[in-house]
């Protein structure tokens, strides 16, 4: 990077230098470039360090301390100017100098001498060397036997006074050792001794030793009668022994005997005991009664490989069951100590609890523990739960009932309580299509239409899908006016312990409905048991006003008809289909109302 240079501008304040950021910046990169430089970027290295071919380090600090260049022997050094030199003197060697070497030793595998044959005789004169083939006698020399190699010497130069002694060799001696280990030397010139022994006679002739064997020995090929020896059989074959030459040459079995060597395809009065096992691939066939095989094994990582013994029957002794073997496994055969979940087609029931039943379960072909159902659980009897489930999913009606008695809600301290939790509508909720796209869940069921008899309700909404569905009760499904006696709430929906509870008196209104005061139609209706007959609940809209063209208006709702509600046009009551018509939420008048005319909507129930 190149130097930067603050703009200072032409004159004081003249707004043509740099402003004080950008000259502020200016003076960190040429601070950042110089740090790099001679530190390592963020601190300033202010020393030089140079190292020897010994890898000594001096270090120099760089303001302005001295480096000293100093010649050696041979060499000097000298300054001039910018310029250092380094020359050496005649005392040392260099490519060209003429020098005269004393002392020296040069190693003629990395060197080579050369010059004339007359320049190297005139340098060394005669006799100063034996030749390589020349005759000399060598005085006071050391031959190292490793590196050179002395030959035809004979043995008359190695005896008496020969020229070579013992006593001149490193190794004069011949080292001998037995088979066990004993050693003994023996000098250049003395005799070997090579002894026979038991059974083995030695004999020289010429340059050959030979060792031989006499009667006594045992060789491979040789025929001999053995007394009183001992043959491992293990280790060896005995061959071509005739049964008549065995003390014993048969053996018994039960009551068959079988010569040795021959095969016994069966026994009679043959039995096994102790600890004795048959194997094979043979069969077991007898007629007899009272026979007893034992099939008992520890546990079931004890048995067998299924496929090896198909067909066999083991009993678990660990687990008191029975399996047959088959091809593909062990199979559990069922028994009084069975469970029923011991069959094929039965689920764990491990985790089943009190008045479940087992369900059918068609996505995994078996059955798993499951609720008894709902709807018809407590039909005899308040304790006894009943088989059923509810009418819905058994596609039932209930048909040719002598009455139906709907048990009052306990009363005094006891709360029925009821989860509520929030849904994505379904084709099962009574208002699918219309209003919020969410709906109420109570206890597993989308918004059911309820039927309460007297007593105390809480609708539970501690589950976090609550949250912003506030559950209340309305006179109507519009919500146009809320009921709120004896009606408590507690906490924020979609948070632990939050609720909505109504208690259900003479006093309530005997037609209820449950919903979101947040969102549209997100629950239903409830039926109050021996509730309190309410009056007509009216709803007026005066918001319309006619202008002599239009001859349709937008309701508030879809769910009316031309009987549940009243219009007025300045007044005077619409006769229905005969002034004006409904479908949906759309009221199509006959002719459209005048120009400023006052239109009344008087929404019945």
């Amino acid at each position: 990077m190149a130097k930067l240079t603050i703009n200072r501008g032409s004159v004081a304040n003249d707004g043509t230098g740099d402003n004080l950021r950008d000259g502020a910046n200016k003076v960190n990169l040429n601070f950042d470039e110089i740090y790099t430089a001679i530190g390592d970027g963020s601190t300033v290295n202010g020393t030089i360090k140079v190292a020897d071919d010994s890898s000594t380090v001096m270090t120099l600090s760089a303001n302005g301390e001295t480096i000293r260049l100093l010649g050696g022997t041979g060499i000097t050094s000298t300054i001039s100017g910018n310029d250092l030199t380094l020359a050496v003197d005649g005392t040392v060697l260099s490519s060209t100098a003429v020098s005269t070497l004393t002392n020296k030793s040069i190693d003629l595998t990395d060197n080579t001498i050369t010059g004339t044959t007359a320049e190297f005789n005139t340098a060394l004169t005669d006799n100063d060397f034996a030749t390589l083939a020349g005759t000399e006698a060598l005085t006071n020399k050391t031959i190292n036997a490793s590196s050179n190699t002395i030959s035809n010497i004979v043995n008359a130069n190695l005896s008496g006074s020969a020229a070579i002694s013992n006593s001149n060799l490193a190794n004069s001696k011949i080292s001998i050792r037995d088979d066990s280990s004993t050693t003994d030397d023996i000098n250049l010139g003395e005799t070997l001794v090579v002894a026979g022994g038991s059974g083995i006679t030695t004999s020289i002739s010429s340059n050959t030793l030979t060792i031989a064997t006499d009667g006594a020995v045992v060789t491979e090929t040789s025929t001999d009668t053995l007394t009183n020896k001992t043959i491992n059989g293990p280790d060896n074959t005995l061959t071509n022994i005739a049964n008549g030459s065995l003390a014993n040459s048969a053996v018994t079995l039960g009551a068959t005997s079988v010569s040795l060597g021959a095969t016994a395809s069966s026994a009679s009065n043959f039995n096994i005991s102790g600890t004795s096992s048959l194997s094979g691939t043979g069969t077991v066939d007898t007629t007899g009664s009272g026979n007893k095989l034992r099939f008992n094994f520890a546990n079931t990582g004890s048995l067998p490989t299924a496929a090896t013994y198909e067909g066999m029957f083991a009993y678990d002794v660990g687990g008191n069951n029975p399996y047959v073997a088959d091809a593909g496994g062990w199979v559990k055969l069922l028994s009084e100590n069975s469970s029923i979940a011991d069959i094929s087609n039965v689920g764990s029931i491990a985790s089943i609890t009190n008045g479940q039943v087992l369900v059918w379960n068609s996505a995994g072909g078996r059955f798993d523990p499951g609720d008894q159902g709902s709807g018809l659980s407590d039909i005899v009897d308040d304790t006894t739960p009943q088989l059923g489930g509810g009418l819905d999913s058994q596609a039932n009606y209930i048909t040719d009932a002598s009455y139906l008695a709907i048990r009052a809600g306990d009363t005094g301290n006891v709360v029925n309580t009821i989860t509520v939790t929030v849904a994505t509508k379904t084709t099962e909720h009574p208002a699918h299509g219309t209003g919020s796209s969410n709906g109420y869940v109570l206890d597993g069921i989308e918004s059911p239409a309820l039927t309460l008899a007297k007593g105390t309700y809480k609708f539970d909404q501690s589950d976090s899908s609550n949250s912003g569905h506030p559950l209340l009760f309305y006179y109507d499904v519009l919500k146009a006016r809320a009921w709120t006696t004896d009606v408590t709430t507690s906490g924020t929906p979609g948070s632990s312990g939050a609720y909505t509870q109504i208690d259900i008196t003479s006093d309530t209104p005997r037609r209820l409905a449950y919903q979101c005061s947040s969102h549209v139609r997100m629950g239903h209706e409830a039926d109050v048991q021996g509730g309190k007959s309410t009056n007509l609940n009216i709803e007026t809209d005066k918001s319309n006003t006619g202008d002599g063209s239009t001859t349709t208006i937008t309701l508030n709702t879809n769910d009316r008809t031309v009987d549940d509600i009243l219009v007025f046009v300045n007044g005077i009551c619409l006769v229905p289909t005969d002034d004006y018509t409904i479908s949906s939420t759309t009221l199509t008048f006959t002719t459209a109302p005048g120009s400023g005319a006052e239109i009344v909507i008087r929404y019945l129930g």
